[in-house]
């Protein structure tokens, strides 16, 4: 007994601590150190248990008898027997009683119908019979649903003793009859399931005075068959006979030393039977508590330190509650300052995950402010339209002779009242960022929500206001730039009319010498399709003089920039685009490329019913800005011009699998030009050394597009969109520089203001009693529910801890 004595702390400990467990419903998430008893429904499993007390005290019967874990803690205690259960008071000192109460005890919480419950009944055994040991009884596999079972029940009882066994705290008592084939037995499939090298497993092989004549389980015993490195324990229990003959345990006993005398087990008598099984288990669960104990302890200590982190970071406190006044003081002050440093930053405590309100609204001003503005401003093409059609309509019946004031305020005035969309889109993109910091700083008052919903009231109320007159504002100082045009700014350039005349008749002279060229043509003052396209080329016995064809191609850019129309021109030395701005304000992009060196590789497209060409140097260096190809898309009315001027350029290449191989010599007849169909174009026949149009432009459609067209009407319309332009930039510069200031100083820091000085006077008004004041503090029912789940787990580790320090 003195071995047993110095084990009894170690096994008492974790009794206490899975009695804690029960009884708190908490296990912390810890895996005690524990004996699971598994076999199946006729192994043996009751009868080697009830040796162990030497009592009947489990239920029996057919079918399944055991349907929720029974958690037996054996304590040896030499002065009186008896047995208690941990959901209800008072000792049992008849056995019969305590089989009754486990019966009922499963019906209350499983019902009648033989199904299964994972919550377990824990019994503890007082007896000087018994060693200190604790077990715990599961459910016998089946595999056959009877009665009102669900169809299921094979697979709920296997993941029930799975919860159990799996976790390496646990040692495996497999329980398997001798009458019946080892390598079939369930208990030992299972348990070499999760222990496959059978380090945490003990095999007890039960019924082995019902083996067949002339066989017996040796090879078992010796750990030649299946070897476990625990070994097998054999035990003869009580027959059914002997049960119903009420054949008491102590006689048992008696007959289980007497049968293993006279067998072939003999000469290993001293390591068979229900006592030397006792003892086995007490010393195996002894020695695995004492070797868990360390991290058992280490684990609820750091359990222990989680609820507080967390108890702390809801808010919770143990001190004595403050005045309410001062605590909702308190609360929004906090509130204040997360507002304030989340939009002017330099707090201490700063965020390294993600980037805070201020970061973002100085990021708008510079990025998506810029983009509101560009796409709401008319196109250049729009604007040049209404320039024509407002000097045209001033002017009247009268001859233009000066350009109008009025329709420099028109277009001005227009294209001033093209800034409100993107005014308040800006106004409200802000707005928008605000409402993200308030959101995120009302966190810390979830645990509030009276209060959190009032703050949140009174604060976008006050977004609102401001966003509304932040945007009154703007308004204004659009109406302002319209009510006065500055055309004395230090920073305005008038156009001076010769310039503008200059200009224009630079235009007429260039089309004048291309119509002069085009066999005598009349002047006129557009190309087709609005292009001044020209194809010069020449071949056979003469000299070749140049190629100049101007077209539109659409170039595609790598990366993420997308692509953008453009009007092209090809020499025989260079290729140039021009890409228009995308509103009336922007600029142009130009750029050359020298053919030196250039091939064009073409193919059909694949992308638009088109061609593509992909210029790139055949040195392989980059063409443009780094890029080592650029390439290029024509329409089909295009193509053919564009492959007959990349053609005479002399850099044309067809690749091999497009859809069309277009050769000139092919295409074109000797002695005819070659197809010019939709851009206007000029050859030189070899023959007879005349130049000729090949395509006429074409006639306005109506009286308005006839009058856009005037020469004096154009000349001023290239003067007054000079000056728009002139005056616009300064504008425009203007704006985009007012409207984050007036965000700033009326959406964003009016804001900050009323949450720094008036937000805590407008929540106590009016809440003058220590009720309405209570009212505001109350916490939420889910708060409420996390703080009582993590006290109830505090509670649980504590009681844990307190039973640690009582081991000596």
């Amino acid at each position: 007994m003195s071995e047993n004595e110095g084990m009894k702390d170690v096994i008492h400990t974790i009794n206490k601590l899975q009695d804690v467990f029960t009884s708190t419903g908490i296990s912390l998430g810890l895996e005690l150190p524990q004996i699971a008893v598994i076999g199946g429904q006729s192994a043996g499993k009751s009868s080697v248990l009830e040796c162990f007390v030497g009592k009947d005290f489990l239920p029996r019967g057919n079918g399944i008898v055991t349907r929720r874990p029974l958690v037996l803690q054996l304590y040896h205690n030499p002065s009186e027997e008896y047995a208690e259960f941990l959901h209800c008071e008072g000792k049992f000192f008849d056995f019969d009683k305590v089989r009754k109460e486990i019966v009922e005890e499963t019906d209350r919480e499983t019902g009648s119908n033989k199904g299964i419950s994972r919550k377990p009944i824990n019994l503890r055994i007082y007896s000087p019979h018994v060693l200190n040991l604790t077990l715990v009884d599961l459910p016998g596999l089946t595999k056959v649903a009877v009665g009102d079972q669900p169809e299921d029940i094979e697979y709920q009882i296997r993941e029930m003793l799975m919860e159990y066994i799996t976790h390496d705290n646990t040692i495996i008592l497999a329980v398997t009859p001798a009458n019946q084939d080892l390598a079939n037995s369930d208990a030992l499939k299972l348990a070499r399931f999760v222990d496959k090298g059978g380090n945490r497993t003990i095999g007890v092989i039960t019924k082995l005075d019902l083996m067949d004549d002339g066989t017996d389980a040796r090879d078992i015993f010796e750990n030649k068959l299946l070897p476990l490195k625990k070994g097998y324990i054999g035990v003869v229990n009580r027959s059914q006979r002997d049960i119903d003959n009420n054949k008491d345990i102590k006689n048992a006993l008696a007959s289980e030393r007497a049968f293993f005398l006279n067998s072939p087990y003999k000469s290993m008598v001293n390591r068979m039977g229900t006592k030397y099984l006792q003892q086995v288990l007490n010393r195996e669960l002894s020695s695995h508590i004492k070797s868990k104990i360390p991290d058992i302890r280490s684990d609820l200590q750091m359990k222990s330190k989680e609820v507080e982190e967390a108890l702390k970071t809801l808010g919770y406190t143990e001190k004595e509650e403050e005045d309410n006044g001062k605590m909702i003081y308190k609360l929004l002050s906090k509130f204040v300052e997360d507002v304030q440093s989340s939009i002017h930053g330099g707090h201490s405590d700063v965020d390294v995950h993600e980037i805070k309100g201020g970061a973002i609204i100085n990021r708008s001003f510079y990025h998506e402010f810029n983009e509101y503005f560009d796409s709401a401003l008319d196109s250049a093409e729009t604007c040049e339209r209404e320039i024509g059609l407002a000097i045209s309509n001033l002017h009247g019946v009268r001859n233009a002779i000066f350009i109008p004031e009025r329709a420099f305020d028109k277009i001005v005035q227009n294209l001033l009242d093209q800034y409100r969309g993107p005014m308040v889109s800006c106004v409200h993109h802000v707005r928008e960022i605000l409402d993200e910091v308030l959101e995120d700083s009302l966190t810390m008052l979830t645990k509030y929500p009276t209060m959190k919903e009032e703050v949140l009231r009174f604060v976008s109320s006050e977004i609102d206001k401001n966003e509304r007159e932040t945007n009154q504002h703007l308004v204004i100082h659009i109406q302002a730039q319209k009510a006065f045009m500055n055309t004395r700014h230090p920073d305005f350039k008038p156009v001076p009319w010769d310039e503008g005349a200059s200009k224009a008749e630079n235009d007429k002279k260039e089309n004048d010498d291309f119509l002069r060229l085009s066999n005598g043509h009349k002047t006129s003052n557009g190309a087709s399709n609005g292009q001044n396209s020209k194809f010069f080329v020449s071949s056979g016995e003469e000299v070749e003089e140049y190629l100049y064809f101007t077209g539109k191609l659409n170039i595609l850019f790598s990366g993420m920039r997308g692509s953008r129309d453009a009007i092209c021109t090809i020499t025989k030395s260079e290729f140039s685009f021009v890409i228009a701005p995308k509103s009336f304000l922007g600029s142009e992009v130009k750029e050359t490329i020298s053919l030196k060196n250039v091939e064009c590789n073409s193919s059909q497209s694949k992308k638009v019913n088109g061609r593509q060409y992909i210029l790139q140097r055949v040195d392989n260096r980059p063409i443009y800005k780094g890029e080592r190809h650029l390439e290029l898309l024509s329409s089909k009315e295009d193509t053919d011009e564009w492959v007959q001027a990349f053609k005479a350029a002399g850099i044309f290449n067809e690749l091999k699998g497009s859809i069309q191989n277009l050769n000139a010599t092919e295409a074109t007849p000797e002695g005819s030009p070659p197809p010019l169909k939709r851009f206007g174009g000029m050859l030189k026949n070899k023959a007879s050394g005349i130049m000729r149009k090949a395509s006429i432009t074409k006639a306005p459609k109506n009286m308005t597009e006839e009058i856009l067209r005037d020469r004096g009407l154009q000349e001023q319309s290239v003067m007054l969109k000079k000056m728009i332009q002139n005056y616009m930039k300064i504008t425009d510069t203007t704006i985009r520089d007012i409207v984050p200031k007036y965000i700033m100083f009326a959406l964003v820091s009016a804001t900050q203001k009323y949450v720094r000085e008036e937000l805590v006077g407008d929540i106590l008004k009016g809440r003058n009693t220590e009720e309405d004041k209570a009212q505001l503090l109350e916490a939420s029912s889910e708060y409420s529910l996390q703080i009582k789940e993590l006290l109830d787990i505090q509670n649980a580790t504590q009681k844990a801890m307190n039973v640690f320090l009582s081991i000596k």
